[in-house]
């Protein structure tokens, strides 16, 4: 058996990339990890203005930098989904395999970016705290472990305010990528929580249907934040894959 390329890992908002150590810990991939933050969060220096597109620019660069041979396999996980998306559509060459969870191919609606920016006039005017007492429970199972829910509180709250604010304009800004799913070849696994109701089943079906070898994987009991949720299971369609790759 050969080495598989660099597993790069993209998080979700509003956390940095901690969030990924529970399911990197039981994947028992001996390779090595590539794990960025989009900018501002995890300590990375902030930027203001960036686009997801910017970060998939990123992203091909760090990779060009870092693997071996040029490519890596790409998971992201919601906000992390949608720059995963924007790497494979920009530098297809530089992605090994595809793993795209609890996120989608639309872009935002008008409703949707209203709701960003009330949330933006939210964290202005008292604070990311309100924010994210709103925010967090609902990207989460409701019969999500104590342990699980104070561990993403805690990276949230880490998480600058301008930073949050600068993530918020980023997610309501970002195109729709439905458009350019079919010319996506790369062996690919959409994953999902059976209880997300942010990016819900729908929605991953819609990509499956839309990309030329892409499986579905749905997690029972689990919501937005599927990965650190369950991470086993999680860990278990990232090794699949892996070991796919490897033939």
């Amino acid at each position: 058996m050969g080495r598989p390329p660099p597993l790069l890992v993209v998080h979700p908002f509003p956390l940095d990339s901690r969030f990924w150590e529970p399911m990197l810990e039981r994947l028992g991939w001996p390779e090595r990890i590539l794990a960025p933050e989009f900018p501002g969060f995890g300590g990375e220096p902030f930027r203001p203005g960036w686009s997801i597109a910017d970060v998939g620019e990123r992203l091909e660069a760090l990779v060009e930098e870092r693997s071996p041979d040029g490519t890596a396999v790409v998971c992201g996980l919601s906000m992390g989904g949608y720059a995963a998306l924007a790497l494979a559509i920009r530098a297809p060459e530089r992605v090994a395999g595809l793993i795209l969870a609890d996120t989608r191919a639309e872009a935002d609606t008008a409703e949707a970016r209203a709701v960003r920016g009330a949330a933006i006039e939210l964290i202005r005017a008292e604070g990311a705290g309100p924010f994210l007492d709103g925010l967090l429970p609902n990207l989460m199972s409701p019969d999500v472990p104590a342990s699980i829910a104070s561990t993403v509180r805690s990276i949230a709250d880490d998480q600058p305010e301008e930073t949050i604010i600068a993530a918020l304009e980023a997610l309501a800004g970002r195109p729709s990528r439905l458009p350019a799913l079919a010319s996506i070849a790369t062996p690919t696994r959409v994953i999902v929580g059976a209880d997300d109701g942010v990016t819900p089943l729908d929605a991953s079906e819609v990509m499956v249907g839309a990309l030329a070898n892409a499986e579905l994987h749905v997690l029972p009991g689990v919501g937005h934040f599927s990965a650190i949720e369950a991470p086993e299971a999680f860990a278990t369609v990232v090794r699949s894959l892996l070991e796919d790759l490897l033939g």
